[in-house]
Protein backbone atom coordinates (compact mmCIF):
# COMPACT_ATOMS: atom_id res chain seq x y z
CA UNK A 1 0.00 0.00 0.00
CA UNK A 2 1.02 3.70 -0.72
CA UNK A 3 1.70 5.10 2.49
CA UNK A 4 0.32 9.20 2.38
CA UNK A 5 0.91 10.44 5.68
CA UNK A 6 2.81 14.36 5.91
CA UNK A 7 4.47 16.05 8.66
CA UNK A 8 3.18 19.46 8.68
CA UNK A 9 5.85 22.45 8.44
CA UNK A 10 6.21 23.55 12.09
CA UNK A 11 6.58 26.99 10.99
CA UNK A 12 4.65 28.76 13.77
CA UNK A 13 2.83 28.37 16.85
CA UNK A 14 -0.10 26.46 17.40
CA UNK A 15 -3.15 27.36 18.92
CA UNK A 16 -4.71 24.36 21.70
CA UNK A 17 -8.16 23.62 21.15
CA UNK A 18 -10.78 24.05 23.87
CA UNK A 19 -11.16 20.72 25.68
CA UNK A 20 -15.33 20.72 24.00
CA UNK A 21 -12.67 20.36 20.06
CA UNK A 22 -14.96 18.84 17.19
CA UNK A 23 -15.09 15.06 17.36
CA UNK A 24 -14.62 12.95 13.85
CA UNK A 25 -17.93 10.58 13.44
CA UNK A 26 -17.92 6.96 11.87
CA UNK A 27 -21.42 6.41 10.90
CA UNK A 28 -23.56 6.91 14.47
CA UNK A 29 -20.48 6.75 16.70
CA UNK A 30 -18.66 9.48 17.38
CA UNK A 31 -14.37 9.49 18.10
CA UNK A 32 -14.39 12.05 20.61
CA UNK A 33 -10.79 13.94 20.15
CA UNK A 34 -8.59 14.25 23.33
CA UNK A 35 -8.57 17.32 24.83
CA UNK A 36 -6.05 19.76 23.07
CA UNK A 37 -4.74 17.38 19.86
CA UNK A 38 -6.33 19.61 17.32
CA UNK A 39 -5.48 23.51 16.77
CA UNK A 40 -9.16 25.51 17.49
CA UNK A 41 -11.28 25.26 14.79
CA UNK A 42 -9.80 22.10 13.04
CA UNK A 43 -11.62 18.23 13.75
CA UNK A 44 -9.59 15.13 14.53
CA UNK A 45 -9.47 12.55 11.82
CA UNK A 46 -8.30 8.95 13.08
CA UNK A 47 -5.98 7.76 10.61
CA UNK A 48 -6.88 4.33 8.60
CA UNK A 49 -6.66 2.33 5.33
CA UNK A 50 -9.12 3.46 2.54
CA UNK A 51 -9.61 3.24 -1.38
CA UNK A 52 -8.67 6.72 -2.92
CA UNK A 53 -9.61 7.90 -6.01
CA UNK A 54 -12.24 5.60 -8.68
CA UNK A 55 -12.53 3.26 -11.19
CA UNK A 56 -15.28 4.89 -12.67
CA UNK A 57 -15.27 4.98 -16.31
CA UNK A 58 -16.49 8.53 -16.50
CA UNK A 59 -14.64 10.93 -18.34
CA UNK A 60 -15.10 13.58 -15.97
CA UNK A 61 -13.27 11.43 -13.27
CA UNK A 62 -10.82 10.34 -15.34
CA UNK A 63 -7.57 11.27 -13.34
CA UNK A 64 -8.74 9.90 -10.53
CA UNK A 65 -8.38 6.81 -11.59
CA UNK A 66 -7.42 3.96 -10.89
CA UNK A 67 -8.78 3.32 -7.15
CA UNK A 68 -5.82 2.14 -5.15
CA UNK A 69 -5.41 1.46 -1.05
CA UNK A 70 -3.74 4.29 0.58
CA UNK A 71 -2.68 4.46 4.46
CA UNK A 72 -3.06 8.08 6.19
CA UNK A 73 -1.80 8.54 9.64
CA UNK A 74 -3.98 10.75 12.20
CA UNK A 75 -4.28 14.12 11.80
CA UNK A 76 -6.03 17.89 12.31
CA UNK A 77 -8.33 19.74 9.06
CA UNK A 78 -10.21 22.79 9.47
CA UNK A 79 -13.41 22.69 10.00
CA UNK A 80 -14.24 25.42 7.29
CA UNK A 81 -12.60 26.88 4.65
CA UNK A 82 -10.54 29.38 5.21
CA UNK A 83 -12.49 32.94 5.62
CA UNK A 84 -11.49 36.31 3.86
CA UNK A 85 -11.44 37.95 7.60
CA UNK A 86 -9.19 35.15 8.55
CA UNK A 87 -6.72 35.61 5.83
CA UNK A 88 -6.69 39.23 5.84
CA UNK A 89 -5.64 39.39 9.37
CA UNK A 90 -2.08 37.30 8.01
CA UNK A 91 -1.95 39.88 5.25
CA UNK A 92 -2.75 43.22 7.79
CA UNK A 93 0.24 42.32 9.66
CA UNK A 94 2.33 42.16 6.46
CA UNK A 95 2.94 37.97 7.13
CA UNK A 96 0.55 36.71 4.31
CA UNK A 97 0.77 38.55 0.69
CA UNK A 98 -2.79 39.95 -0.15
CA UNK A 99 -5.30 38.36 -1.75
CA UNK A 100 -5.52 39.16 -5.42
CA UNK A 101 -8.06 41.51 -7.03
CA UNK A 102 -8.22 39.96 -10.53
CA UNK A 103 -8.77 35.97 -11.28
CA UNK A 104 -6.44 34.11 -13.79
CA UNK A 105 -6.01 30.85 -14.80
CA UNK A 106 -4.15 29.15 -18.00
CA UNK A 107 -5.73 30.42 -21.70
CA UNK A 108 -6.31 26.18 -22.58
CA UNK A 109 -8.20 25.55 -25.13
CA UNK A 110 -10.03 29.13 -25.26
CA UNK A 111 -9.60 31.70 -28.27
CA UNK A 112 -7.54 35.35 -26.49
CA UNK A 113 -9.92 37.08 -26.57
CA UNK A 114 -12.75 35.24 -24.89
CA UNK A 115 -10.10 33.73 -22.46
CA UNK A 116 -9.40 37.30 -21.49
CA UNK A 117 -13.19 38.58 -21.39
CA UNK A 118 -13.91 35.54 -19.11
CA UNK A 119 -11.44 36.74 -16.63
CA UNK A 120 -12.22 40.18 -16.66
CA UNK A 121 -15.70 39.04 -15.60
CA UNK A 122 -14.90 36.76 -12.90
CA UNK A 123 -12.39 39.04 -10.95
CA UNK A 124 -15.66 41.05 -9.70
CA UNK A 125 -16.12 37.44 -7.95
CA UNK A 126 -12.63 37.47 -6.24
CA UNK A 127 -13.77 38.19 -2.53
CA UNK A 128 -10.90 40.81 -1.39
CA UNK A 129 -12.60 43.10 -3.93
CA UNK A 130 -15.77 43.66 -1.71
CA UNK A 131 -16.09 44.59 1.70
CA UNK A 132 -18.93 42.33 3.24
CA UNK A 133 -17.42 38.72 1.96
CA UNK A 134 -15.66 38.86 5.44
CA UNK A 135 -17.54 35.32 6.00
CA UNK A 136 -16.82 33.61 2.76
CA UNK A 137 -14.11 32.09 1.65
CA UNK A 138 -10.65 33.89 0.78
CA UNK A 139 -10.48 33.27 -3.25
CA UNK A 140 -7.98 34.88 -5.92
CA UNK A 141 -4.84 33.36 -3.94
CA UNK A 142 -2.17 31.49 -5.21
CA UNK A 143 -0.73 27.90 -3.98
CA UNK A 144 1.98 29.64 -2.70
CA UNK A 145 -0.12 32.06 -0.43
CA UNK A 146 -2.41 29.31 0.73
CA UNK A 147 0.63 27.12 1.66
CA UNK A 148 2.37 29.99 3.74
CA UNK A 149 -0.51 30.49 5.54
CA UNK A 150 -1.21 27.24 6.73
CA UNK A 151 2.46 27.13 7.76
CA UNK A 152 1.96 30.30 9.88
CA UNK A 153 -0.72 28.42 11.87
CA UNK A 154 1.58 25.68 12.16
CA UNK A 155 0.03 23.46 9.78
CA UNK A 156 0.17 23.11 5.71
CA UNK A 157 -2.19 22.55 3.04
CA UNK A 158 -3.84 18.77 3.27
CA UNK A 159 -2.35 16.18 1.07
CA UNK A 160 -4.78 15.01 -1.13
CA UNK A 161 -4.80 11.49 0.61
CA UNK A 162 -5.58 13.79 4.01
CA UNK A 163 -8.15 15.54 1.99
CA UNK A 164 -10.06 12.81 0.26
CA UNK A 165 -10.83 10.76 3.21
CA UNK A 166 -11.78 13.31 5.30
CA UNK A 167 -14.36 14.36 2.66
CA UNK A 168 -15.08 10.39 1.80
CA UNK A 169 -15.69 9.63 5.53
CA UNK A 170 -15.65 5.77 6.26
CA UNK A 171 -18.60 3.79 4.87
CA UNK A 172 -17.83 4.24 0.93
CA UNK A 173 -20.52 6.72 0.39
CA UNK A 174 -21.23 8.89 -2.99
CA UNK A 175 -20.64 11.69 -2.05
CA UNK A 176 -19.44 13.70 1.10
CA UNK A 177 -22.97 13.82 2.84
CA UNK A 178 -24.44 10.43 1.52
CA UNK A 179 -25.77 9.34 -1.46
CA UNK A 180 -28.40 11.61 -2.36
CA UNK A 181 -27.87 14.04 -5.50
CA UNK A 182 -26.47 17.07 -5.25
CA UNK A 183 -29.18 19.91 -4.41
CA UNK A 184 -29.24 23.54 -3.48
CA UNK A 185 -29.37 22.19 0.38
CA UNK A 186 -25.92 20.28 0.04
CA UNK A 187 -23.65 23.27 -1.66
CA UNK A 188 -22.82 25.90 -3.40
CA UNK A 189 -22.81 24.89 -7.12
CA UNK A 190 -24.06 26.56 -10.81
CA UNK A 191 -27.66 27.15 -10.60
CA UNK A 192 -30.05 29.42 -12.32
CA UNK A 193 -28.07 32.47 -10.86
CA UNK A 194 -24.67 31.72 -11.93
CA UNK A 195 -26.05 31.33 -15.55
CA UNK A 196 -28.31 34.39 -15.38
CA UNK A 197 -24.79 36.16 -14.31
CA UNK A 198 -22.87 34.63 -17.08
CA UNK A 199 -25.16 35.72 -19.69
CA UNK A 200 -25.20 39.46 -18.18
CA UNK A 201 -21.41 39.48 -18.66
CA UNK A 202 -22.30 38.23 -22.60
CA UNK A 203 -19.84 35.19 -21.48
CA UNK A 204 -20.55 31.81 -23.73
CA UNK A 205 -23.04 29.31 -22.49
CA UNK A 206 -23.00 27.03 -19.32
CA UNK A 207 -24.67 24.10 -17.40
CA UNK A 208 -26.04 24.20 -14.36
CA UNK A 209 -25.80 21.25 -11.51
CA UNK A 210 -29.50 22.25 -10.19
CA UNK A 211 -32.63 24.34 -11.67
CA UNK A 212 -33.01 26.52 -8.69
CA UNK A 213 -31.37 29.72 -7.70
CA UNK A 214 -28.97 28.80 -4.52
CA UNK A 215 -28.91 32.30 -3.67
CA UNK A 216 -25.55 33.17 -4.05
CA UNK A 217 -23.66 34.27 -7.96
CA UNK A 218 -20.02 33.28 -6.17
CA UNK A 219 -18.83 31.93 -2.95
CA UNK A 220 -21.46 31.88 -0.37
CA UNK A 221 -20.68 32.22 3.74
CA UNK A 222 -18.37 29.03 4.68
CA UNK A 223 -21.05 26.90 6.66
CA UNK A 224 -23.77 27.61 4.95
CA UNK A 225 -25.11 24.25 3.45
CA UNK A 226 -25.43 22.57 6.49
CA UNK A 227 -26.98 19.09 4.67
CA UNK A 228 -23.69 18.92 2.87
CA UNK A 229 -21.70 18.27 5.95
CA UNK A 230 -19.35 14.91 6.08
CA UNK A 231 -19.36 12.76 8.13
CA UNK A 232 -16.33 14.49 10.12
CA UNK A 233 -18.36 17.46 10.52
CA UNK A 234 -16.52 19.62 7.24
CA UNK A 235 -18.78 22.00 5.84
CA UNK A 236 -18.14 22.83 1.73
CA UNK A 237 -15.85 20.33 1.39
CA UNK A 238 -17.97 20.06 -2.33
CA UNK A 239 -18.88 23.39 -4.10
CA UNK A 240 -18.29 26.95 -2.41
CA UNK A 241 -14.60 26.93 -4.17
CA UNK A 242 -12.38 24.25 -5.29
CA UNK A 243 -8.92 23.90 -2.60
CA UNK A 244 -5.63 23.44 -3.10
CA UNK A 245 -3.85 20.64 -1.92
CA UNK A 246 -0.29 20.05 -0.86
CA UNK A 247 0.43 17.59 -3.88
CA UNK A 248 2.10 18.38 -7.22
CA UNK A 249 -0.54 17.04 -9.69
CA UNK A 250 0.60 13.31 -10.64
CA UNK A 251 -1.25 10.72 -12.59
CA UNK A 252 -1.94 7.93 -10.00
CA UNK A 253 -0.44 5.14 -12.22
CA UNK A 254 3.06 7.43 -12.47
CA UNK A 255 2.82 7.77 -8.31
CA UNK A 256 5.54 5.00 -7.61
CA UNK A 257 7.95 5.88 -10.93
CA UNK A 258 10.63 8.58 -10.49
CA UNK A 259 9.51 12.29 -10.91
CA UNK A 260 10.45 14.18 -14.01
CA UNK A 261 11.10 17.11 -14.25
CA UNK A 262 8.32 19.86 -15.08
CA UNK A 263 8.10 21.94 -17.95
CA UNK A 264 6.27 25.38 -16.97
CA UNK A 265 4.92 26.69 -13.89
CA UNK A 266 4.28 23.80 -11.64
CA UNK A 267 0.73 22.25 -11.37
CA UNK A 268 -0.89 21.37 -7.81
CA UNK A 269 -4.05 19.39 -7.21
CA UNK A 270 -7.29 21.23 -6.33
CA UNK A 271 -10.20 19.34 -5.25
CA UNK A 272 -13.64 19.72 -4.16
CA UNK A 273 -15.62 22.10 -6.54
CA UNK A 274 -16.42 25.35 -6.80
CA UNK A 275 -19.54 27.57 -6.98
CA UNK A 276 -19.30 27.44 -11.01
CA UNK A 277 -19.27 23.31 -10.96
CA UNK A 278 -22.55 22.37 -13.08
CA UNK A 279 -22.03 18.10 -12.88
CA UNK A 280 -22.96 15.85 -10.38
CA UNK A 281 -19.15 13.97 -10.53
CA UNK A 282 -17.49 17.86 -8.91
CA UNK A 283 -19.43 16.57 -5.80
CA UNK A 284 -17.53 13.21 -6.01
CA UNK A 285 -14.77 12.72 -3.52
CA UNK A 286 -12.18 11.56 -5.58
CA UNK A 287 -12.18 14.08 -8.21
CA UNK A 288 -9.21 15.95 -8.57
CA UNK A 289 -8.20 18.75 -11.23
CA UNK A 290 -4.62 19.97 -11.87
CA UNK A 291 -3.86 23.59 -11.73
CA UNK A 292 -0.82 25.95 -12.22
CA UNK A 293 0.20 26.83 -8.95
CA UNK A 294 0.46 30.74 -9.61
CA UNK A 295 -2.66 30.99 -11.10
CA UNK A 296 -5.00 32.98 -8.50
CA UNK A 297 -9.05 32.48 -9.15
CA UNK A 298 -11.93 33.16 -8.38
CA UNK A 299 -13.35 29.38 -7.22
CA UNK A 300 -10.33 28.44 -5.58
CA UNK A 301 -9.57 29.04 -1.73
CA UNK A 302 -8.41 26.23 0.80
CA UNK A 303 -8.49 24.84 4.42
CA UNK A 304 -5.46 23.56 6.43
CA UNK A 305 -4.14 20.56 8.15
CA UNK A 306 -2.08 19.97 10.88
CA UNK A 307 -0.22 17.24 12.82
CA UNK A 308 -2.43 16.38 15.98
CA UNK A 309 -0.50 16.87 19.33
CA UNK A 310 0.96 14.10 21.42
CA UNK A 311 -0.80 14.23 24.77
CA UNK A 312 0.94 15.18 27.51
Amino acid sequence: PVTAAVAPTDAGPRTAAPADAPAAVHGDTAVVAPPSRCPAGMVYVEGGKFFMGTDADDPVLQTARPAHNVMVASFCIDIDEVTLAQYRECSKTGDCKRAFRDSTWPQGSSEAADWKAAMAAHSELCNETVDDRNDHPVNCVDWAQAQFYCQRRGGDLPSEAQWEFAARGSDGRVYSWGDAVPTPTHMNGSGREYVAWRESKALPPHGVLYESDDGFIGTAPVGRFTEGTTQYGLHDIAGNVFEWTLDEFRPYEDADKPAVPSKGPRKRVIRGGAFNSFQPQFADPALRFPQVEDAHNHGIGFRCAAVPKTPE
